[in-house]
């Protein structure tokens, strides 16, 4: 269909506004005015994987009074015009001095005033299935001649690699999934694809029918010939739904990686470890084993014994999201935290400088020290250190409070109780869900 098929946007009395994560309509104090509250406004959409189930977006319009009384009928389709699904919406007017002015939605029926614009932001629970990325056009199709009301962009992003180090990040996340499953299938046959991803592949799954998503084909064709489906994207990206515990689907379900219990294990785990005093080498070893220690530093990936070029070593290098590269130093349970005055003592003093001089280093050989662990130039903007060391017990409170809530520039301080207490307000928080 051309460009001259479709009259203008004006000749709509509907406009498309865009998608977004989250609307509520919401009193403007203690007025009788409202207002929408909106998060994510966006005309396009990013996913790891397709098909893509399209649903848990709020879908924006704007209604001029003159759809007041009719029933306005729209279409998603793609850029060959394979229609994707439809969406039917009835508006009823209202006075604009009546009490049902102010915009109300009920399932599809909305009240709109007789005159002028009004905005809705709707929960679009409609079932619909991206079947890979493009552009898609949606249609006002109430009078029986498409009317393009605006335009949505699906596109592909790739997952990062499930190397090594991302796997310790994830396992850093509290809301990360150990494993994923997707099943698709042909509404017309019983034919069935089913795939997973995990953290480790799993023997179990494979022997209950499930496929690794790596050895996922190129395409799946139903019995019955009706149904296909490009399965490149889950070959490629399913992994990428582990990093974050999300809502079970009719297609996907997920395992959380952490419970309460296996959380309230590790936290008496390592408290056992550091009332025993143990060498840093045990201490690392436990946050590598267990970097959920570790979550308040949201990260993309957690390098183990990051080298700094030839001088250096520091115990980790977070990768976050905010594109920060946080070295690590951890020094022992017992180092010396105060003097009696409660000035700085030398061995903490100590650890400082130590991280100082790795940031040193880093400002004057920045691209040689990414590039030597492997971290995409354009990953990271901001580099700063963090020192764990030392416990809480046997300083005074008041000074110990002062010590941590120093601006020590571009280093954080922290005792190994400062992770034990972010610990246990991560279980609580879990208790609560």
């Amino acid at each position: 269909m051309s460009n001259s098929d479709h009259p203008s946007l004006a000749e709509s009395p509907v406009v498309f506004l865009g998608l977004c994560e989250r609307a509520n309509y919401v009193r403007e104090g203690n007025t009788n005015i409202f207002k929408w509250n909106i998060l994510g406004l966006r005309t396009i959409v990013l996913s790891h994987i397709f098909p893509l189930k399209f649903d848990g977006w709020a879908i924006g319009f704007a209604f001029l009074g003159s759809t007041a009384g009719r029933e306005t009928k729209f279409r998603l389709s793609d850029e060959s015009g394979n229609e994707v699904g439809t969406i039917n919406l009835f508006a009823k007017a209202v006075s604009p001095d009546s009490d049902d002015a102010v915009l109300r939605k009920d399932g599809a029926l909305l009240l709109v005033p007789e005159h002028g614009w009004t905005t809705a932001f709707l929960p679009l629970t409609t079932g619909w299935v991206i079947p890979q990325p493009g552009v898609y056009y949606l249609e006002e199709i109430t009078s029986g001649v498409p009317i393009r009301v605006g335009t949505l962009q699906f596109a592909s992003i790739d997952a990062p690699p499930l190397t090594a180090d991302r796997i310790v990040a994830i396992k850093s996340e509290p809301n990360a999934s150990k494993a994923v499953r997707i099943e698709l299938g042909c509404k017309h046959c019983p034919s069935k694809f089913r795939a997973y991803a995990a953290l480790e592949r799993s023997e179990k799954s494979e022997n209950e029918g499930w496929s690794w998503y790596q050895d996922a084909p190129d395409r799946f064709d139903c019995e019955c010939g009706k149904t296909t489906m490009d399965l490149q994207f889950i070959r490629r990206n399913l992994h990428g739904l582990l990093g974050h515990r999300r809502r079970d689907s009719e297609e996907l379900s997920f395992m959380p990686l952490y419970e309460k219990t296996s959380l309230e294990s590790t936290r008496t785990d390592f408290a056992q470890l550091i009332s025993r005093n143990p060498r840093e080498e045990l201490l690392q070893q436990f946050l590598h084993e267990n970097p959920i220690l570790l979550h308040q530093f949201p990260a993309e990936s957690i390098i183990s014994k990051p080298p700094i070029l030839t001088s250096y070593f520091a115990d980790f290098g977070i990768v976050t999201p905010q594109k920060e590269l946080i070295l690590v130093e951890l020094e022992k349970t017992t180092t010396r935290l105060m003097k009696k005055d409660g000035g700085i003592a030398a061995p903490l003093s100590h650890a400082f400088d130590q991280v100082r001089d790795w940031l040193h280093k880093v400002d004057e050989h920045r691209l040689a020290v990414l590039d030597s662990l492997k971290i995409e130039r354009d990953a990271v903007s901001i580099v700063r250190g963090i020192v764990i060391a030392g416990r809480d017990t046997g300083y005074d409170a008041r000074d110990l409070r002062k010590l941590k809530g120093v601006d020590w520039g571009r280093v954080t301080f922290l005792t190994y109780d400062d992770l034990l207490f972010a610990l246990d307000a991560l279980i609580r928080q879990i208790e609560r869900i």
